[in-house]
């Protein structure tokens, strides 16, 4: 079973307009709020299902405990498995979805998960870490 990218799964959310910005530019905007929505992802040194059963259940304080992918010096590094997350600046909205590279291409392994009002407020601290 093949899912949306989380970019393109926005894109199709009532809730989501685009905003033309410039003539070339635009970005997306959580309506509810007026609030522009910040994409990101976080790599992590774990198998897929850790991440994605995390996700499911919307446990953001398991999936800041899984290891990431760092390198040797403690930095951001890179590995197969990675989270895509949207998230507005007040955390009024939350969407997250688990990836897997296979054969160098990113293959969602399932659906987005979206939170919206209090209970994205509540997962704030938690995407913020993952999003840094």
């Amino acid at each position: 079973m093949s899912f949306p990218d989380l970019s393109t799964f926005l894109e199709s959310l009532p809730t989501i307009q685009k905003r033309r910005k410039l003539l070339v530019f635009s970005e997306k905007v959580y309506a509810p709020t007026g609030e522009k929505v910040t994409e990101g992802f976080r790599y992590f040194a774990c198998p897929i299902g850790a991440v994605a059963a995390a996700v499911r259940h919307g446990d953001f304080a398991s999936l800041v405990n899984l290891p990431f992918a760092l390198d040797e010096d403690g930095d951001r590094d890179t590995s197969s498995v990675v989270i895509d997350l949207a998230w507005t600046p007040s955390c009024s909205f939350v969407a997250a979805q688990p990836v897997e590279y296979r054969d160098h291409a990113p293959t969602p392994v399932a659906a987005p998960v979206v939170f919206e009002g209090p209970a994205a407020q509540a997962l704030k601290d938690h995407v913020l870490a993952l999003g840094e």
